[in-house]
């Protein structure tokens, strides 16, 4: 024990040291997870008004051009009716022509002046969308400038745990008979660190086992969709398609085939992951027999085949049913392992926490009264005591 003691002794101004930082730095976790779901919220934001900032900017473009050319078409009209009536009745132009005159200018003038108004409006929207994007993207910079500072915190906050449990380890390493609730908490910790990587590993397999099982799926509607293809060749053939038919029949056949030993193996290699994941029916792709076919090609082979295939249709659709109740199964069992694995993080992190305070314990104990030290005992820690 004296042994242990005196590491403490020597290790109690550095013990001191790391705890302050530690509690000066606990915030800085939880902190930096909230700035960084900030920061995603501000980007998205930013995009968003970026966007709306472009598509403002292309609307009063647009408008603009079209109310520059609406308003030379409008003066080309007025000019040219000007100038005719001017030429044709300029001797003679009663008073009612000289109002319509002036009523057609204040109709086109009343026009103009709504597409200047419109022009305006955009341009007034873009102003305001301009200035809101500036405005998040201040803030972004200065929730980016916030997130730096406390990643520095974080990184603060971890060489000191790191540094911590260094220390720790150096003195309380193995058992300490003369601290029996230290190597309970420490047994614990063991424990729990040992069914926490059992749950991270069955995690693993069930996961890579539902994503092998998803792979299979796809592969299993791609052999459907081949199946389909050659069942209408099979039509085209039943009613003269010829040997062209009976060639693309038998290639999306062989095309639905390969897909679904691919199948196959992906369903195999998932059960070697997870050893829930049961076997699938069986798939006969039936792919006939091409030189029989060639020979003696007529309307009730035909038909015969095209029953085959469609029999092979149907145990691929069974096969799929199960297929989706497995992946099912193998995404219920990612979950219930995720949720296994939280439950059991948390138990460590407070058995970890359990022997860190065991630890501290200790350390306030030890050095809270230096004249409780005992003394050493001879051939043990320190040699005998001399004699004259």
């Amino acid at each position: 024990m004296a042994s242990i003691t005196n590491k403490i002794h020597d290790a109690a101004h550095r013990n001191q040291e790391l705890l302050a930082i530690l509690q000066k730095t606990d915030h800085a976790k939880p902190a930096l997870e909230h700035q960084k779901q900030y920061i995603a919220d501000l980007t998205r934001d930013l995009s968003e008004a970026e966007k709306r900032v472009d598509a403002l900017d292309e609307q009063r473009e647009k408008e603009l051009k079209d109310h520059e050319k609406y308003r030379d078409s409008v003066m080309k009209r007025f000019a040219y009716k000007v100038t005719r009536k001017t030429d044709k009745f300029e001797a003679k132009a009663s008073k009612e022509e000289q109002e319509y005159l002036q009523v057609s200018y204040d109709v086109e003038g009343v026009c103009v002046s709504m597409q200047l108004a419109d022009v305006s409006q955009v341009l007034q929207e873009s102003h305001r969308a301009k200035e809101q994007k500036e405005q998040i993207a201040t803030m972004r910079e200065e929730a980016l400038a916030v997130q730096s500072g406390l990643e520095k915190e974080v990184a603060r906050h971890n060489q000191a745990q790191q540094d911590l449990d260094r220390l720790y380890n150096s003195i309380f390493e193995g058992p300490t008979p003369s601290f029996p609730e230290e190597d309970a908490t420490e047994r614990d910790v063991q424990s729990a660190e040992q069914a926490c990587n059992h749950a991270r590993k069955r995690l693993e397999c069930e996961q890579q086992a539902a994503n092998l099982l998803n792979q299979a799926t796809a592969r299993l509607n791609s052999a459907l969709s081949h199946i389909e293809d050659a069942l209408g060749h099979s039509r085209m053939d039943m009613f003269g398609g010829g040997s062209f038919s009976d060639f693309m029949e038998r290639d999306a056949l062989h095309n639905a085939e390969s897909q679904v030993r691919q199948m196959e193996m992906l369903v195999m290699q998932a059960q070697r992951y997870s050893d829930s994941v049961q076997s699938l029916p069986p798939i006969h792709v039936s792919q006939g027999n091409l030189i029989g076919d060639v020979l003696f090609d007529n309307i009730f082979s035909d038909m015969e085949f095209h029953e085959k295939i469609k029999a092979s249709r149907e145990e691929i659709r069974r096969c799929g049913s199960v297929l989706r109740s497995e992946v099912q199964a193998a995404h219920a069992r990612v979950q219930e392992c995720q949720a296994e694995m939280d439950r059991l993080s948390e138990v460590l992190s407070g058995a970890r926490a359990a022997l860190q305070k065991a630890r501290e314990r200790i350390f306030d104990r030890i050095t809270s009264d230096s004249e409780g030290v005992p003394a050493p005992v001879p051939g043990k820690d320190a040699p005998p005591p001399y004699q004259a």
